[in-house]
């Protein structure tokens, strides 16, 4: 049986880790707009209305209907993160400093790998004013692991979240200057979330070699919508409005305590949870104009509901829910692109992004220590045959450097609780190359 302190402080601990895991879900800096290298070129420029190969299954289904042949693209975006938090003052206040808050050990925060993310799109005419399209993408991501003795530990030491998106689309030329599209997306999200837990009854303060580790894992299955039209009075000139829908997420696993010792290892356990969470909706309105034989430019307005997203709730079996708000507020991007053709064979382009975070200063932590940031891309596509081409681009997103102070009380209500503020300065960079094939029959 759970006695009644476990019960309390295995509730307190399981809200500490909702907060993370679904936070890493939720910057702006981690919605992956890298779904192949020509986007990835322009820094998303125009994806709702460029209809320039199969990835418009997912920037703007209804630009199948202007691709003219069967088409088949894949490829893969190599993400790598380099974040980056120095220590500003953090402090632990705790029985076992005497109340006082006080300094503890910890070196700075150094995270982030490299992560491959495939992309894979399918489009074939169904007749001629009837195109259908496959989309396998992976929306949202991360992959951030920290030294399990860093400064940072008692918010987040790894932080991993997957998604593989799936979706059918239909596409309808409703007139020779509009086409309709649209689609549904399931969508599995696989999370895990490991922090530690300061003993808070260690003389003078919590240790790497006295603390016990949380970890909160969970999967499952989701599913959404997404609709969009395009406008295309002439060759040269296309507009595209696009929505996404949100998604609600219920992933099911397990949240579990371990390696706490003295009289904290009552805590120690494991419990079947389950976490619940929204991704958000998407707005994307786009242009692209031809300029001439060889110039087209292109700009594209986003909006990201992420104000649909104002809490998190973790339900442990046998627990009473953990529930921590969130206050996140929609965010909105800007991009800015160009193509140039030199010739028959080979395609250059450039853009740039800029996108403000939908965190709150107070909230920031180091699962996502998300800012405003800018993306830069270049790239460049290769025409091998009439039926084969290769795209290239790089992309850099700059973060711009952000505080976080964030404030955890571990074993809230009972004497032995202490609380761990966690005060750092960010320094993040997020590097991509993409490659991607197509083929068109």
């Amino acid at each position: 049986m759970i006695t009644g302190y476990r019960r309390a402080w295995a509730g307190v601990l399981l809200a500490a880790m909702a907060s993370a895991v679904v936070q890493q879900a939720h910057g702006g800096g981690f919605y992956v707009p890298q779904k192949g290298a020509g986007g990835v070129g322009l820094a998303s420029a125009g994806g709702a209305a460029r209809a320039s190969d199969a990835s418009t299954v997912f920037f703007n289904p209804a630009g199948m209907a202007l691709l003219g042949e069967r088409r088949v693209e894949g490829g893969i975006d190599f993400l790598s993160p380099s974040v980056k938090i120095e220590n500003r003052g953090s402090t632990a206040t705790t029985p076992g400093t005497a109340g006082g808050a006080v300094p503890y050990s910890g070196g700075n925060g150094d995270a982030g790998s490299l992560t491959a993310v495939p992309h894979f799109y399918f489009v074939a005419p169904w007749s001629p004013d009837i195109w259908i399209g496959f989309a396998a993408t992976s929306p949202f991501g991360l992959s951030l692991d920290y030294a399990r003795d860093w400064f940072g530990r008692y918010d987040s030491i790894q932080s991993k979240l997957i998604t593989l998106d799936f979706a059918p689309s239909l596409a309808w030329r409703a007139s020779p200057v509009l086409s309709i599209g649209g689609g549904i997306s399931l969508q599995y999200a696989d999370a895990k979330l490991t922090n530690a837990v300061p003993n808070t009854l260690n003389p003078g303060g919590p240790t790497p070699a006295t603390d016990g580790l949380a970890k909160l894992t969970g999967d499952g299955w989701a599913s959404g919508f997404n609709v969009g039209v395009l406008y295309h009075p002439t060759e040269r000139k296309h507009v595209g409005l696009h929505y996404r829908s949100g998604m609600r997420h219920n992933l099911e696993g397990e949240a579990s305590i371990e390696d706490l010792g003295g009289p904290l290892a009552a805590a120690n356990g494991t419990f079947k949870s389950k976490t619940e969470f929204r991704l958000p909706s998407v707005l994307s309105l786009a242009l692209a104009q031809q300029l001439g034989s060889a110039w087209r430019v292109l700009g594209e307005y986003q909006r990201f509901g992420w104000s649909d997203f104002d809490e998190v709730r973790v339900r442990p079996e046998g627990l009473p829910d953990a529930v921590r708000p969130q206050h996140f507020r929609d965010s909105r991007s800007f991009a800015l692109g160009v193509e140039y053709q030199t010739n028959e064979r080979w395609t250059w382009r450039a853009g740039v992004r800029v996108e403000n975070t939908p965190t709150v200063d107070q909230f920031r932590n180091t699962s996502i220590p998300d800012s405003d940031l800018r993306w830069f891309g270049v790239g460049a596509s290769y025409r091998v045959s009439a039926q084969l081409g290769l795209d290239f681009g790089l992309l850099q997103a700059r973060f711009k450097r952000a505080d976080i102070n964030l404030s955890t009380t571990f074993f809230e209500g009972t004497p032995v609780a202490g609380t761990v503020n966690v005060r750092g300065e960010t320094d993040n960079v997020v590097n991509t190359f993409s490659v991607t094939g197509r083929y068109s029959f």
